[in-house]
């Protein structure tokens, strides 16, 4: 569905939701959390030092002048991780045979006959020493075999590349660890949010409310998150894009039925959640109408009658709040001297009230909010208004946002103004002052 595109870009187009974009704050706070988190256990942890010494095996010499067989290198591993070799490089570390062997392993590279002892301590000089001290102790230990005959054979095993001091630590790699964090973080989070989303029970857009109603929407508005007065934004900013937006509303819904006669609507939300937008369209629809020269009696839900007071300030021109109290026979005295009666009407499933205005009124407008609605109250409250209205009824979206992007002001210029005239008096006292101390 395509909405009609408000002036000022009050209402959105509506358009599928976006997983990533949707909950992006969400997403990169927890990445950043947990690669902060990994960066940080990192640095505290020691770096490693590897050094490597290798090895050469090459067939034994046997005595009877045979053809040497090739040195099978399985056996040739595990005899330079034996216990054997470990006791003899543990006398010159003067460690443990266990201290000594922690931290080294071997290795025979692909379709070679060497050995590759390497050795990983905390510290260049220890990596160094240890791989030196294994590497010699498996060729001392393999100077001469028992050939099982008692005479000795030759094993020609050497040293072809002593172990180095290294420079730089092997370990731990913070860039791996961080990357790894980072993947999984983010992994972690799309999932998270995939799992919001799902479970996320209110009316995220334009299509969905229309989904869950089964009509069009009427429209989108912006809803600038501020407090106070400054929520009727055709009183405290009038040029704004979202007061343009009610003014077209006022044009598009309003101006086609009022040349008919007084008309009544009747503005109302789903539930208790959705209050703080019903007000806000309630009390700004009804100063468009009566910027508009319309004479407007707003009826309040009376335990909203405070809130709508404080939306509304110090008052509009040709607009009156009445109390809902008696609502039934009220609504035809206010249409004869009224040319427009507008119900804030409480949420539809909580008030038998709020069904007996809708068989009364002429246009119902049922308020649902992106952030504040729920969406099965909000098909509930549709279906009630349906059965009970006797005019259509319209369904209405407000979706919070910042008041920069709404071009609303930051401060109400009329708390300015009185802000301003008090400042001028009490420059005015002073310079009084000052000039009675002058004369003095």
């Amino acid at each position: 569905m395509t909405l009609t595109q408000l002036p000022g870009g009050g209402a959105v187009e509506d358009r599928p939701r976006n997983l990533l974009r949707a909950h992006a704050g969400l997403i990169l706070a927890f990445t950043a959390v947990v690669g902060l988190g990994a960066a940080a256990y990192s640095h505290t942890q020691t770096p490693s030092y590897s050094s490597v010494a290798r090895v050469m095996v090459e067939p034994q010499i046997l005595p009877n002048g045979g053809a040497a067989p090739a040195p099978d290198m399985g056996t040739e591993k595990a005899l330079a991780l034996s216990s054997a070799v470990a006791a003899e490089a543990a006398d010159t570390l003067q460690v443990s045979p266990s201290d000594a062997s922690h931290g080294v392993d071997v290795a025979v590279p692909v379709d070679t006959h060497v050995l590759e002892f390497r050795a990983t301590e905390a510290t260049p000089e220890a990596a160094q020493c240890t791989a030196d001290a294994f590497s010699t102790a498996y060729v001392d230990y393999r100077a001469t075999v028992d050939s099982g005959s008692g005479r000795p054979v030759p094993q020609r095993a050497q040293v072809i590349s002593p172990a180095t001091e290294p420079t730089a630590p092997t370990g731990p790699s913070a860039l791996l660890q961080v990357g790894a964090a980072v993947l999984l973080g983010l992994t972690l989070a799309i999932g998270a949010a995939a799992l919001a989303d799902r479970w996320d029970r209110r009316v995220r857009g334009a299509g969905r409310l229309a989904t869950l109603t089964g009509s069009p929407v009427l429209a989108v508005l912006a809803r600038p998150r501020v407090k106070g007065a400054r929520r009727l934004v055709l009183a405290s900013s009038p040029e704004s894009s979202v007061a343009e937006s009610y003014r077209f509303l006022r044009t598009r819904v309003l101006d086609p039925m009022l040349p008919l006669g007084s008309t009544t609507v009747v503005v109302s939300c789903a539930d208790d959640r959705d209050r703080e937008a019903r007000d806000v369209v309630a009390a700004n629809l009804a100063a468009a109408a009566a910027e508009n020269g319309c004479t407007v009696a707003v009826v309040t839900d009376p335990p909203s009658r405070s809130a709508l007071e404080g939306l509304l300030g110090d008052g509009v021109p040709l607009l009156e709040l009445y109390d809902a109290a008696g609502l039934g026979p009220s609504l035809h005295e206010l249409s004869q001297t009224h040319d427009l009666v507008l119900v804030q009407a409480a949420p539809v499933t909580a008030s038998a009230a709020t069904i007996g205005a809708l068989r009364q009124g002429d246009l119902a407008i049922l308020v649902a909010d992106t952030r504040l609605s729920d969406r099965e109250a909000v098909r509930a409250a549709h279906r009630l208004a349906m059965e009970a209205s006797v005019g259509p009824v319209w369904s209405l979206l407000t979706a919070g946002c910042s008041p920069r992007r709404a071009g609303v002001r930051r401060r109400d210029p009329r708390r300015r103004a009185v802000v301003s005239a008090e400042e001028s008096r009490q420059l005015a006292r002073v310079a009084d002052e000052a000039g009675h101390k002058g004369v003095a």
